[in-house]
């Protein structure tokens, strides 16, 4: 059996060693990652495990594996830690990378087995999923373990613990991310079975093992939800987050070619390479042994199955993103095209390079030059000279001397990112307004906290209601024109409040009651 390169060490080191100043210094994004940190703050309040709630409402959109280890960093920390939220992403990112790296270890060179783990870890969407606090990282380590497990009894290992393995996979999967992490697994066995002719030996991989821990595993799940949430809850679970995402999407509804068109920035730089190689090898099918196969077809399935699903988002193709990478990277010592292979890698490459100048002069501000939040566009220097760098080595067919120059260069971008990471959080998050409110709070003595809504009852500010994780307690909901028009009984007895706002884009709050 081959041993992991000792080159993946120093690889998982230096990214994570790039990465730590933007998980030590950012603050949780609004969009999600708030939203989370205000849901596992409710569930400990609760002492709920299985049916969580979002400010009193149900929350069966996502399961409790990625909850259940936010609650333990909350506890063991005391506080929620961006640096070990971001772990939980960035662990299972590496685990991802290794897993493939020894799955396809024998059919790739030393260089291109270097190539390959680093071009994955340069990827755009895998690298930005990394160190972002959501549970689809989880999922795909998840979904790579159990495609890697089928692989293995497919080539004859039919020891207990691989049948066992399978399905425990597939339920962590499930258990992490929702429904994808079944049907990934479910599509991409019979779709390879059906493209080797060996349709009829589905049962030796979907049997009734396989079935049986499910049930059990899923059985187990879905009856300690019933008992904590309720019927509704269990409903809302099994039906509204399954079937109604898929068929008629009630969010992120997105047209059939949606993935067609995002694929190209979700894999970059290297999605034409992960086209034309698998494309090409696909047509030459006898130049492909059965890994390479077996990796294309499951990207391809993921595709079509996520391409027939109504609720589309970017960061959904994941799963396909290693499985496209690896596949190219093992398809092309066999390919012939070498001219298309250097075009493939330089389009991408020049596109960047030709880029960030444009970048650089649109954010150039006066004094001095600024991005949003005062970040230096000159952060762009080491992105720009990592793509340049990427562009010579590929003039000169060297792969590996490619991908390692755009991944140094983005990576080192990311670094000064970092750095400079704090001046950015009052624009992605709420925890710079939330300090100030409670600091003027503690000196004027305030004690309730109300956020402002549209009059249709939508906070002014996007998902404001989850601030209540920096401010400790929850926030009033009251209409902007009621908070102006009768500020005399909304303070009441009370040494007055604090109503969170925003103009324009940009959050605030105003005080009331209080000189």
């Amino acid at each position: 059996m081959e041993q992991k390169s000792p080159k993946l060490i120093i690889l998982f080191g230096l990214c994570a060693a790039a990465l730590l100043p933007l998980m030590l210094f950012r603050d949780a994004t609004v969009s999600n990652e708030l939203r989370y940190l205000s849901i596992v703050d409710e569930a400990l309040r609760e002492g709920h495990l299985f049916a969580f709630t979002n400010h009193g409402s149900a929350y069966a959109d996502k399961p409790p594996l990625f909850f259940w280890l936010m609650m333990a960093g909350r506890l063991v920390f005391g506080r929620h830690c961006m640096l070990y939220l971001s772990l939980l992403s960035l662990v299972p990112a590496f685990v991802t990378v290794a897993v493939l790296d020894r799955w396809c270890a024998s059919a790739l060179p030393g260089r291109l087995r270097t190539a390959a783990a680093v071009a994955l870890m340069s990827t755009f969407y895998f690298a930005a999923s990394a160190v972002t606090v959501r549970m689809d990282m989880m999922m795909t380590m998840f979904i790579t373990l159990a495609l890697y497990t089928f692989y293995r009894m497919y080539e004859g290992d039919s020891r207990l613990r691989l049948r066992i393995a399978f399905p425990i996979y597939v339920f962590l999967a499930i258990f992490s991310k929702g429904a994808v992490g079944f049907l990934v697994p479910l599509l991409c066995v019979p779709a390879f079975l059906l493209v080797k002719k060996q349709l009829r030996t589905l049962g030796r991989y979907w049997g009734w093992m396989t079935w049986g821990v499910l049930a059990l595993l899923c059985g187990l799940w879905f009856w300690m939800a019933w008992r904590e949430g309720g019927g509704e809850y269990l409903r809302n679970l099994l039906l509204h987050q399954t079937v109604d995402r898929a068929v008629d999407a009630f969010d992120h509804k997105a047209p059939v070619y949606y993935y067609l068109l995002h694929f190209w920035y979700i894999m970059f730089p290297w999605c034409i390479l992960a086209v034309a190689t698998v494309v090409i090898s696909f047509v030459r099918r006898r130049e492909m042994d059965d890994r390479a196969l077996f990796l294309s077809c499951s990207a391809g399935a993921i595709l079509v199955m996520l391409s027939a699903v109504s609720s589309k988002l970017d960061i959904y193709f994941l799963p396909a993103a290693g499985l496209a990478v690896y596949a190219a990277f093992m398809l092309l010592p066999g390919l012939k095209a070498r001219g298309l292979v250097r075009w493939s890698l330089l389009v991408p490459l020049l596109l960047t390079a030709a880029a960030l100048p444009v970048v650089f002069f649109l954010t150039k501000g006066s004094d001095p030059y600024t991005l949003a939040g005062n970040i230096s566009p000159w952060l762009f220097l080491p992105l720009g000279a990592g793509a340049v760098a990427a562009v010579f080595a590929a003039f000169r067919d060297n792969i590996t001397g490619t991908v390692c120059c755009f991944a140094a260069g983005l990576y080192l971008t990311a670094f000064v990112f970092g750095l400079q990471v704090k001046q950015v959080n009052p624009y992605i998050g709420y925890r710079s307004i939330c300090d100030e409110a409670m600091a003027v709070a503690q000196e004027k003595g305030i004690d309730r906290f109300v956020l402002a809504t549209f009059p249709d009852g939508v906070p002014m500010m996007s998902r404001g209601e989850n601030a209540d994780v920096y401010l400790g307690q929850s926030l009033e909901l009251q209409p902007l024109s009621a908070i102006e028009n009768a500020v005399d009984s909304l303070v009441g007895d009370t040494n007055g409040i604090i109503v969170f706002t925003k103009t324009d884009k940009n959050p605030t709050f105003a005080v009331y009651g209080k000189d």
